[in-house]
């Protein structure tokens, strides 16, 4: 599919998130030689303790991470369900060693449009409202899980901003399915030089059917022209006010 197509097909908003607390931030104090050594993160989830397992998820992990490896990024965590910590993911300061410790991070498990779940216990939950991504390392989070982009509010709740200056986080406005080929198609394209916004909606439009609706948060419109590092342009650290840009697009 041409990008030019995908181009004209996407919707675009401004959304005004009113009223904001606190003094704006530039983002990125713990960044480190992005273009140089750029660091990938990944974590999948597959089994739920209600069912509705994921099967295909560590396939779609893998196809990933084998990617970005065979691109020569390195990794900074690969997790399954050994490991079901949401202090990796929230402002606990822990998040500094993982989502936020690094460049991109893809997600595959369920979601809903308050956050994403790693397991069916409540103390499971991550909460995008108790998030801080950006104002360390992290520039993009993919999150291949159901809703996750379909409430923007909740990425800028305060007293926790989840854009925090993190550029753009990808997801669902829609229901996902649990597609193996997913991570592949997706990090295939980031490391083809298409941009990141591109390579989301192209990469889960491969095998998702019309019924399904993927979007974008970026913290503003600039941010849309992002690649990945070593793959082209890469804007500055946004500064992170009360303003979002969101992209959404239906599947073909």
């Amino acid at each position: 599919m041409e990008k030019r197509k995908i181009e004209r097909s996407v919707f675009l908003a401004v959304i005004a998130m009113g009223m904001i607390f606190a003094p704006p931030a530039c983002a990125g104090t713990g960044d480190d030689s992005d273009t140089t050594y750029p660091e990938f993160g990944v974590e999948y989830k597959q089994y739920y303790l209600a069912g509705n397992n994921q099967p295909s998820s560590p396939t779609s992990a893998a196809g990933f991470r084998n990617a970005l490896l065979d691109a020569g990024w390195t990794e900074s965590f690969f997790i399954g369900d050994e490991n079901r910590n949401p202090n990796r993911w929230t402002y606990s300061g822990m998040d500094q060693s993982y989502v936020d410790g690094t460049d991109i991070v893809y997600f595959t498990g369920h979601g809903w449009n308050q956050g994403i779940l790693l397991n069916s216990l409540p103390g499971n939950y991550v909460y995008f409202r108790n998030c801080e991504w950006g104002d360390y390392d992290a520039e993009w989070i993919l999150l291949d899980s159901c809703h996750t982009v379909q409430l923007p509010s909740e990425l800028k709740y305060y007293p926790h901003y989840a854009m925090n200056g993190v550029h753009l986080v990808c997801g669902f406005d829609s229901v996902g399915y649990d597609i193996p080929e997913d991570g592949a198609n997706v990090a295939n394209k980031l490391v083809d030089g298409y941009k990141v916004r591109l390579a989301w909606f192209i990469g889960i439009d491969e095998k998702h059917g019309s019924e399904i609706r993927v979007g974008i948060i970026g913290e503003n419109a600039d941010c849309g022209n992002d690649h990945i590092w070593k793959e082209g342009s890469v804007i500055a650290d946004p500064p992170v006010d009360s303003e979002i840009y969101r992209w959404l697009y239906n599947c073909n």
